[in-house]
C-alpha cells in the first residue's frame, strides 16, 4: 500500500509535498493509517481534531489519543470541542448535517487564521460508496451521485482510491494504534445502516 500511496500522491497530489496543510485525524483506523504513510513519505503537516460532544468520555479519550500523537512525532496541533447537540436543535437539522458544518467551518477557520493550504481527510472507498448509496436513496441529482471528490479547492482525500479492508491489513501489518468509535455499530444513521446491512453483506 505504501508504494501505490506513494505513487498516487506523485501523479495526484503533488501539492501535498510543495505546501503546508493539516490532516484531519478523528482516531480512527483510516486517520491512523493515513497519518502513518505521511510520516513514510517525510510530508509536513500538523494535525486538526474535532470533539463533538457525543460520546462522552469516549470522545475526550479520542482528544487525547490525538493529542498524544502529535506530540510524540511534534506536530502542530489544533483542536475544538463542539455542542453539536444545541447546534442540531438551534438550526433544525440533522447531527450528522450538524457535525459536518461545524468540522468543515472550524477547518476553514483554521486555514485562513493560520497561513495553511489544504486540510486532508481520511476519506477512503468505502466512504465514497456509503455516499453514491445515501445520495441516490435520497434521489440526488447527477451532483449528489458523484458522491465525494478527492480534491475540492482545499480539501484533499488521497485515500479514496483505497478500500476498508486494505487499510486495516496495512494497520494490522505495522501494529498502527486507533481508536474505535462505538457509534459506528449503531444503526440509527442512515450511513451506519449502509455500511453495517448493506455493504457488509456484498
Amino acid at each position: 500500500m505504501l508504494t501505490h500511496f506513494k505513487k498516487h500522491i506523485d501523479q495526484n497530489f503533488l501539492k501535498l509535498k510543495e505546501n503546508k496543510f493539516l490532516m484531519a485525524h478523528s482516531g480512527g483506523v483510516d486517520s491512523s493509517v493515513l497519518f502513518d504513510l505521511f510520516l513514510k513519505l517525510d510530508l509536513q503537516f500538523g494535525l486538526v481534531h474535532c470533539n463533538f460532544n457525543l460520546r462522552g468520555k469516549e470522545s475526550e479519550e479520542d482528544y487525547n489519543f490525538v493529542k498524544k500523537i502529535a506530540k510524540s512525532h511534534n506536530k502542530t496541533f489544533f483542536y475544538k470541542k463542539f455542542n453539536t447537540i444545541k447546534y442540531s436543535t438551534l438550526n433544525k437539522k440533522s447531527i450528522q448535517l450538524s457535525a459536518r458544518e461545524l468540522r468543515y467551518n472550524f477547518f476553514l477557520e483554521i486555514l485562513e487564521k493560520e497561513n495553511y493550504k489544504y486540510i486532508v481527510t481520511a476519506h477512503n472507498l468505502n466512504d465514497q460508496l456509503e455516499t453514491f448509496l445515501i445520495n441516490s436513496s435520497r434521489g440526488s441529482g447527477l451532483r449528489g451521485i458523484v458522491g465525494i471528490p478527492s480534491n475540492n479547492k482545499n480539501f484533499l482525500r488521497p485515500l479514496l482510491i483505497f478500500p476498508k479492508d486494505q487499510i486495516l491489513d496495512y494497520a494490522r501489518k505495522y501494529k498502527i494504534k486507533w481508536r474505535e468509535d462505538s457509534s459506528n455499530k449503531e444503526n440509527k444513521y442512515l450511513k451506519n445502516f449502509i455500511r453495517n446491512k448493506i455493504i457488509k453483506n456484498w
